[in-house]
């Protein structure tokens, strides 16, 4: 089976969850979107990835299915298989919105995960978080910073400017970037889908827990924070 066979079935079975929901236990209510493998404890992992997609499955599938994704560039298959046992995830595709009832979450993580989707897509996902979030909670975003990316190209870093825009051949339908953001343009996002107190960050600093375990790539990330009322 080709990888881009599994991405399809992958693609379709998406489709089949996007209207699932998710009851979350009682007590604090922290959501990694477009987690990938990166995750904290007691985080809920939502993913469109095939890795999220066999989270539950027996150990024996699970090895099987390391080899057809791009995870065996980073993680040996028994660290893969650990952190799929170890933690949770939901497999759910975003542009289908957050798979949470009204006012459940606390704070929702998304890491480079909103440059992936079309800004109008990606307006309507901030409006499903902003519904799903209790009052005062908080999201807090990481996109490549596009500011950041003129001023590498400006300065003759050509190739690093055109790796924030596009990701290398093989990357998968997950992989491919829609669209970018600088500080102004999130926070327009933000403030038309609803959200107060925009702010910029620093990296592994600010209102939601775990950074120190969640954030990554602080060289060419832009990071921001914002609360619902």
């Amino acid at each position: 089976m080709s990888r881009q066979l599994v991405e399809t079935l992958t693609r379709f079975l998406a489709r089949l969850f996007c209207r699932q929901q998710i009851v979350p236990p009682p007590g604090i209510v922290k959501v990694n979107l477009g987690s990938g493998l990166r995750v904290a404890p007691d985080w809920i992992n939502v993913d469109g990835s095939l890795s999220a997609l066999i989270a539950h499955f027996p150990t024996p599938l699970q090895e099987v299915t390391y080899r057809f994704t791009s995870m065996q560039e980073f993680y040996s298959q028994a660290e893969y298989i650990a952190i799929l046992k170890n933690n949770t995830f939901v497999f759910h595709n975003l542009a289908y919105g957050v798979p949470f009832p009204d006012h459940s979450v606390d704070y929702f993580y998304a890491s480079h995960l909103l440059e992936h989707l079309f800004k109008a897509e990606a307006e309507r996902l901030l409006q499903d978080v902003l519904r799903a979030l209790k009052k005062q909670g908080r999201i807090r975003i990481g996109v490549p910073d596009l500011e950041h990316a003129f001023k590498l190209y400006g300065r003759g870093a050509k190739e690093q400017a055109l790796n924030l825009f596009f990701l290398p051949a093989g990357s998968g339908f997950l992989g491919r970037h829609e669209y970018m953001y600088d500080f102004d343009l999130l926070a327009a996002s933000l403030e038309r889908t609803g959200f107060t107190q925009i702010e910029r960050c620093e990296y592994q600093n600010g209102g939601v827990p775990d950074l120190n375990l969640l954030d990554h790539s602080p060289d060419q990330t832009l990071f921001v924070e914002a609360s619902k009322a």
